[in-house]
């Protein structure tokens, strides 16, 4: 077991960097004495093949395209903040009676064993006290434990350094959402939804705090597939339908009849809408009928038309489309990323970090 701190330098300007598996996305912040400004930002594609579920099959190839995409960006940042995901990657808040702060890192390590779906001794963790609630008469702590494979952990640092950059730290992507998303989310438990390109990070935060998150091994990429099987085209053409028509409630390809679009759409993100409630009654149950607020939707597919009414349909829950750059000090960077937004909330998290 590693503690992620000791492998990290600190300190220094740096660039919040997400690497999916269809894109890599890039966010540089700064304070000002009006509040925070985003200085610069950016979206490539990732070379086709180089990553999938969260892993880095190809680090040269990647760095290769994040350098491409800071020169093309104008970040001369030398220090990257990077976020790492996969079904191995996890957050989740702990509860101890008060003890000292040494105490409570070497009793993490028995907890994490209970949690973490592979061998502690091959476990990056790092810890920290959130806070403290009295349940039953009693005080505990609130400890948040976040924890990845080394391996994969060894693999971004490979590719950032690669890419000529120095790693400030590296975080869990669904912690990244919820610091991007944190002005969308106020008081109450509100549930995160990240669906990108081959996966669904999903984090439940209750009073600014993520209780729990989740990786889905299944992301945006079955609506297209669904697309090109239905209409008999390539993944380019079937990407610029899900484009045009979205889940096909206001129009659809004209071959098909009203309705026969929209209901291979339902189906294609039948498994999605399955593991987000199963994470949600897992919530509830863990938590005794904890009630969620609302679901705040962001990453590439939240830019899927009509999905946040679906999913209010399917869920029950007010659904939003969350906006990393609300609040933010108004400027040329800001307005050219609107369009953009949701698909840069862990990258602006993480930009965020270095100065939260």
């Amino acid at each position: 077991m590693t503690a992620l701190r000791s492998l990290l330098p600190a300190g220094g300007s740096t660039v919040g960097i997400d690497i999916g598996k269809h894109a890599i996305k890039v966010a540089q912040v700064r304070g000002t004495g009006k509040g925070v400004e985003l200085q610069r930002w950016g979206v490539a594609p990732t070379p086709r093949g180089s990553v999938d579920g969260g892993v880095i099959s190809d680090p040269q190839a990647v760095a290769q395209a994040l350098r491409g995409l800071l020169r093309t960006a104008r970040i001369g940042a030398r220090r990257g903040t990077v976020a790492v995901t996969g079904q191995n990657v996890l957050a989740r808040v702990l509860r101890f009676p008060p003890i000292p702060e040494d105490e409570v890192k070497r009793a993490i390590r028995w907890e994490a064993e209970r949690h973490l779906p592979f061998p502690v001794d091959e476990a990056v963790i790092d810890v920290q006290t959130v806070g403290q609630v009295t349940m039953d008469e009693r005080r505990q702590l609130e400890v948040l434990l976040a924890a990845a494979p080394e391996a994969l952990v060894l693999t971004y640092i490979q590719t950032l350094e690669s890419a000529r950059l120095m790693v400030e730290a590296i975080e869990v992507a669904a912690l990244a959402m919820t610091r991007g998303l944190a002005r969308s989310v106020g008081s109450g438990t509100h549930v995160l939804v990240n669906l990108g390109a081959s996966m669904t990070d999903v984090a439940v935060v209750q009073d600014g705090v993520p209780q729990f998150t989740r990786t889905i091994l299944v992301g945006n990429d079955a609506v297209t597939q669904a697309i090109g099987k239905l209409l008999k085209v390539d993944e380019e053409a079937a990407e610029e339908a899900k484009r045009r028509y979205g889940l096909g409630w206001e129009e659809w390809p004209p071959d098909r009849a009203e309705g026969a679009y929209a209901a291979e759409m339902v189906e294609a993100l039948s498994e999605v809408v399955l593991q987000v409630r199963r994470s949600l009654d897992y919530f509830r149950a863990q938590f005794s009928g904890g009630t969620i607020s609302d679901m705040i939707l962001c990453g590439g597919g939240a830019l899927l038309r009509h999905l946040d009414r679906h999913l209010t349909s399917e869920l029950g829950l007010p659904v939003t489309i969350g906006n990393p750059l609300d609040g933010m000090q108004p400027g040329e960077q800001l307005l050219a990323a609107q369009a953009l937004a949701p698909q840069l909330a862990v990258a602006t998290g993480l930009a965020l970090r270095m100065i939260a």
